[in-house]
């Protein structure tokens, strides 16, 4: 015996949850893939701004005027005051910068030379710096910038580095960036990316519904005309426009009633007209019983003992009176007599009359 199953889902419901899963499948990815790709593209804008703003300041610093900047009291020296004035009114300029250093690099041994920061954590010349990224080590060959933000004691930044004019690979010029700053550009592109994502399940949702409910009116028009036809009302047209294959089965509804309309009217018209026949017949039937009763009854009057007078021959009737033989029979029979004389009876009768006519000579 086959189970059907107690949960059963009707059509509309699955094709509303199949588009809007499609749509969401294909919204996502697509969402997904240029969500990626906008991060991407914003770190590579960040970094490669980071790194062309140091080439860009590198530039305008000669490395041979850091020569004479190595130790603490050199911060009164009039090129490392023009520096430090020159870093710190760049970083004022840009709210993205935190911090602008100059490095040296003396064998393994990394130091600072000039640092930005105006507050108490300011690095003095000649510091040494113990927690160099490796990027660093190549800014001061070629200009870099770090894969990823990085932490010490200062906080956590993405910085770009590039070499000093005339440093012969021994200074570089650093700028660092906040990892909040990065972060809120990123949490920026990201609340876009939430918004996108949210307008796209709510397009999502409305195509999937106005794609179900479209279909399902189709198909709900559909079941009403076939119920309606079952129930033998033929008449009536579906008038619904597509202008896609429901088109074509909409017609063949239409063209079905007509058909079945047509064998109704052509059947109901058989049974009258067999109906007709069927009564005419009967009542021929009818006549012809008639008939056969009454001729029946004639043959079992005629056939039954009648009584009949032995002097002038009339007949005693049902109702006991005596009819003439002639009318009796007439009555019961549809026999009709003519009288004539038979041979004895006109020789009994006029016999005298028809000797003298034979005995007359010729």
């Amino acid at each position: 015996m086959t189970q059907h199953p107690r949960i059963r889902l009707r059509f509309g419901p699955k094709l509303f949850i199949s588009h809007f899963m499609a749509v969401l499948l294909v919204s996502g990815s697509i969402g997904t893939f240029f969500y990626y790709n906008a991060m991407d593209s914003l770190m590579q804008s960040l970094r490669s701004r980071l790194q062309n703003s140091a080439a860009l300041l590198s530039q305008s610093i000669d490395a041979r005027d850091m020569e004479t900047i190595r130790s603490e009291a050199d911060t009164r020296s009039p090129i490392y005051l023009d520096t430090l004035e020159k870093l710190r009114r760049l970083r004022r300029s840009n709210p993205d910068i935190a911090f602008l250093f100059i490095m040296r690099k003396e064998g393994e041994h990394i130091s600072f030379v000039v640092d930005s920061d105006e507050t108490d954590k300011q690095a003095r010349p000649g510091r040494e710096y113990t927690e160099a990224p490796d990027l660093m080590q190549t800014g001061f060959h070629e200009p870099s910038v770090d894969d990823k933000p990085y932490r010490d004691e200062w906080g956590v930044f993405l910085s770009g580095y590039a070499p000093l004019r005339n440093g012969d690979g021994r200074y570089l010029v650093g700028i660092d960036m906040r990892a909040d700053e990065v972060d809120n550009k990123l949490a920026q592109l990201r609340l876009t990316g939430l918004v996108s994502l949210l307008a796209s399940l709510l397009l999502a949702l409305l195509f999937a519904l106005y794609l179900s409910k479209g279909l399902t009116h189709r198909i709900n028009t559909l079941i009403k005309r076939c119920r309606q036809v079952s129930l033998g009302r033929y008449e009536g047209k579906i008038e619904m426009r597509t202008l896609d294959e429901f088109d074509d089965l909409i017609e063949a509804f239409n063209t079905m009633s007509e058909e079945l309309e047509q064998a109704r009217c052509k059947a109901e018209q058989a049974l009258s007209e067999l109906r007709d026949s069927r009564d005419l017949l009967e009542t021929r039937v009818h006549e012809r019983t008639r008939e056969l009763e009454n001729a029946l009854e004639k043959v079992q009057v005629l056939s039954g003992l009648l009584p009949i007078c032995c002097s002038c021959k009339k007949i005693r009737n049902d109702q006991g009176y005596w009819q003439q033989v002639e009318q009796f029979v007439a009555m019961h029979t549809g026999a009709r007599f003519s009288h004539g004389l038979c041979p004895d009876c006109g020789l009994k009768l006029y016999g005298d009359i028809l000797s003298k006519k034979e005995a007359r000579p010729t």
